[in-house]
């Protein structure tokens, strides 16, 4: 009996070796892409990205053999938590299959094709095409007649390819083809390609050609088109592009977006980098991140109380929630500061120590990860400094030791990162990282709501939608209703079931900036039962159950995510709906505390997530697997 026994204490510690060692070449692979990246951004070179892509794969794929032997390692060391484990792994996957579902929607390219005999002219709605054969030589002139920017073109004689090498300028997704509308602002509005042929077969071209959908063509000379079409896509894009070919940096540059961290839009850049100029690229780093986030939480709410139904509920309602799910589904920067303060409580709650780095080290560094990405990942460091106070064991030196760790951690991953963004891309306007943290911070407070102008393009999302003199939408509105912020909806007519001259109108596909109100409401439930458990134990003067510590925890977390927002709208600055983001996850686990109560029906919390899900389900971005007078009906 003691030879399986020695034999699996031999194979665990192998395992915990090769997760050690994996981690270690990730983080080392990591290390060296970045660092590749950023010579590349002082010093242009295609053998320095492709270097860096090909680390970043090394990354991937020794992070992947880390998760999954750490996985094996934990499974077997703890079997009681297969369940949860599969659970998570089936709520995670349904989340990333819905994710990848909508990914490309709308398309960012759209296929078109328009035709003519030989020496005619032809057009459709995008494109102006000439043809002229003369001899055995065809010219085929295209010009953009549309609105949208072309990103290919690809041009066939009698069915056959010719060689796009031949077109000048070769239209390409990064330099497109703009339409005649931007003709006096120096780009591209036409091409023309020359190819030798055999005259006597030559009868029919067609032109092949890609339109550019989420793409904002130039309206002005000195700003360029930009790709992005979801709310602030249009920003953060071009700056990961911008990081991607090392363009120097100014204060308000289109390719920079220095008013945020850069972390965030430097993932962005990874995506495009190894999936390309697309939807896909410039999404799939949210898409994981979002998705990871989820079962995050319920390792951080297990953790505090062991309590699986408490934990279950809380990853399930945070999945329900249409503002982070359409966060997480675009190029935005506010999911990746979560899902590093989850990282980071998490292995702040979970001490340990491996030669001289402790546990509070290393979530301080990722606490400096969460304020890399946006630099409101300071409220989540602030939220643990407080419960250390609050709640923390050991007395106040040890809670101070605790503290320091974290906080000293957390600066300095975050200046050294700065730095070298700064010294590789800024340097020219802003050398030093407190001169960049000074730009972040004066530009924000300029964000004074009265001074802007309330418009769809200014920012339309401090009024209610539609309304321009409509009230503001503040922040005690996030917790109440506010009009669903239309970030990008496209409508459709259709016809109605065949009956002639009958039409419905519904929405193909539709972004909205809301909270899941079913679950926010809730916070003026579960806050006071906090307190109140609270204050019940302190009479008696005994300690907090597990749940009521996590309770505690969540409100603090809560109040600094939201309380900061009450000060910013007295100081007069635009509050806009989705900084609620980095409170969700408190909120959700928040109203899984109450709804996982003992007294609470069991029935009753079943109807409340599906209920959840049903609010989730309504806010959908894209059902086009519904029947149309069903989506017409649901109006979203």
């Amino acid at each position: 009996m003691t030879t399986p026994e020695v034999g699996s204490s031999t194979g665990l510690r192998r395992s915990h070796r090769v997760v050690g060692l994996a981690a270690a070449a990730s983080l080392l692979a990591m290390v060296l892409m970045v660092s590749l990246l950023a010579e590349n951004a002082t010093f242009p070179n295609a053998l320095l990205v492709q270097a860096a892509q090909f680390l970043a794969v090394i990354a991937a794929v020794a992070g992947a053999a880390a998760f999954l032997t750490g996985v094996k390692v934990l499974l077997a060391e703890a079997p009681h938590l297969r369940r949860p484990f599969l659970v998570l792994v089936a709520l995670s996957s349904c989340v990333f299959l819905i994710h990848m579902y909508i990914v490309d929607s709308p398309a960012t390219f759209t296929a078109s094709s328009t035709s003519g005999a030989v020496g005619s002219s032809f057009s459709d709605d995008h494109v102006g095409v000439t043809t002229t054969l003369q001899g055995a030589d065809l010219v085929v002139h295209i010009v953009n007649e549309g609105s949208n920017a072309i990103g290919e073109v690809t041009v066939r004689l009698n069915g056959l390819e010719l060689s796009g090498s031949a077109l000048d300028p070769p239209p390409e997704p990064d330099s497109p083809l703009q339409p005649t509308s931007a003709s006096g602002l120096g780009f591209p509005t036409e091409t023309e390609g020359r190819w030798t042929v055999q005259a006597t077969n030559a009868s029919t071209v067609a032109v092949d050609y890609t339109y550019l959908t989420c793409y904002h063509v130039p309206d002005s000379a000195d700003r360029r088109g930009v790709y992005g079409c979801i709310m602030d896509e249009t920003y953060y894009v071009p700056s990961a592009l911008g990081i991607i070919s090392g363009t120097k940096c100014a204060p308000y540059a289109d390719s920079c977006n220095l008013e945020h961290p850069p972390l965030a839009k430097a993932l962005i850049a990874g995506g495009i980098a190894v999936f390309g100029l697309n939807g896909l690229g410039w999404r799939i780093s949210n898409i994981v991140l979002g998705t990871l986030s989820v079962p995050l939480l319920f390792v951080l709410v297990y953790q505090f109380t062991r309590n699986r139904a408490l934990s279950y509920t809380s990853s399930f309602l945070f999945a329900a929630d249409t503002m982070f799910f359409v966060h997480s589904s675009a190029a935005l920067i506010d999911v990746p500061s979560v899902f590093f303060s989850l990282v980071a409580f998490i292995v702040y709650f979970r001490p340990f120590r491996v030669w001289r780095v402790d546990s509070y080290v290393v979530s301080g560094a990722f606490f400096g990860l969460a304020v890399l990405s946006k630099e409101t990942g300071v409220f989540a460091l602030a939220a643990v400094v407080t419960y250390e106070f609050i709640q923390g064991g050991g007395g106040i030196r040890q809670g101070l030791f605790r503290v320091s760790g974290v906080v000293s951690s957390a600066v300095l991953a975050f200046v050294l990162v700065v730095q070298l963004y700064d010294s590789s891309l800024t340097s020219a306007a802003l050398p030093w990282f407190y001169q960049h943290v000074g730009f972040m911070l004066s530009y924000g407070s300029s964000l004074i709501a009265h001074q802007l102008n309330c418009q769809p393009v200014t920012g339309y999302w401090c009024k209610f939608p539609n309304s321009p003199g409509g009230p503001p939408i503040l922040p005690i509105d996030w917790l109440l209703y506010y009009a669903p912020v239309q970030y990008l909806v496209t409508t459709v007519t259709v016809g109605a079931g065949g009956a002639v001259g009958s039409t419905l109108r519904l929405v193909s596909v539709g972004y909205y900036g809301i909270a899941n109100q079913l679950i926010v409401w809730e916070v003026f439930i579960w806050v006071p039962l906090v307190v109140y458990a609270g204050w019940k134990s302190r009479r008696a003067g005994s300690p907090l159950i597990q749940d009521d510590r996590l309770g505690v925890f969540l409100v603090v977390w809560f109040l600094w995510s939201y309380l900061p927002y009450i000060a910013l709208m007295a100081y007069g600055r635009v509050t806009y709906p989705f900084y609620i983001i980095p409170a969700l996850p408190a909120l959700a686990a928040g109203a899984a505390y109450f709804v996982t109560r003992e007294w609470f029906p069991r029935k009753m919390t079943i109807i409340y997530v599906v209920a959840a899900f049903g609010i989730f389900f309504l806010y959908f971005p894209v059902k086009d697997f519904l029947p149309d007078y069903v989506r017409a009906i649901l109006g979203h």
